[in-house]
């Protein structure tokens, strides 16, 4: 009987995936930037814990998509607050 190979699992970044979802979220809801902000602090939480575990490739590029998503959120709410100021 063979047993499986024994290959080390590799630990799940949830704060990178949070990010992402959190991110997403923050480009149709996003009051007073408070959803933003969450996405870049857990997005660069979560790259620094993705670089300081080694091979966690996968998990930075998810980690850097959660920061961008939660820029577009901040920057599509600071664009449409300052056009519905000069309405």
């Amino acid at each position: 009987m063979t047993e499986p190979s024994s290959t080390p699992e590799a630990k799940v970044n949830w704060l990178a995936v949070v990010a992402l979802v959190v991110g997403a979220v923050s480009i149709f809801f996003n009051p007073y930037l408070l959803v933003s902000v969450i996405a870049i602090v857990l997005g660069i939480v979560g790259l620094v814990g993705a670089r300081r575990a080694g091979n966690q490739r996968a998990y930075q590029l998810i980690a850097v998509l959660g920061i961008v998503a939660g820029a577009i959120g901040a920057l599509l709410v600071i664009v449409s607050g300052a056009i519905s100021a000069q309405l």
